[in-house]
């Protein structure tokens, strides 16, 4: 944990600004879901990974109800909407910060 603690508070950081911003350019009031926190992070990450060992058709298959396929793991450890929130907002830089992106702009 050494190593990745730093990363996780940048992931943390990065991805409630970014939906920060993405509420600012909705039109007309939303439904604010609260912020990520680190263990939110610590926990997101630990299930991603462990989705490459647990190989489902779709992302939905792994909280799936149905008790031929169901994996209790998944669905204990963090509920389905609050992982796809994370999913969804999950962001590394701030897009505010992007350089000009003029034709002789790379992106490495």
């Amino acid at each position: 944990m050494l190593f990745f603690t730093e990363i996780f508070h940048l992931l943390v950081e990065q991805t409630n600004l970014y939906y920060e911003q993405f509420l600012d350019r909705q039109a007309g009031p939303s439904r604010r879901l609260p912020d990520i926190m680190l263990p939110d992070m610590m926990t997101f990450i630990a299930l991603a990974l462990q989705m490459g060992h647990v190989l489902k058709d779709t992302l939905h298959d792994y909280k799936s109800r149905f008790r031929q396929t169901r994996t209790p793991f998944f669905e204990e450890t963090m509920t389905r909407d609050r992982f796809l929130h994370i999913l969804r907002f999950l962001h590394f830089a701030d897009n505010s910060q992007r350089p000009d992106q003029s034709e002789e702009y790379d992106q490495l």
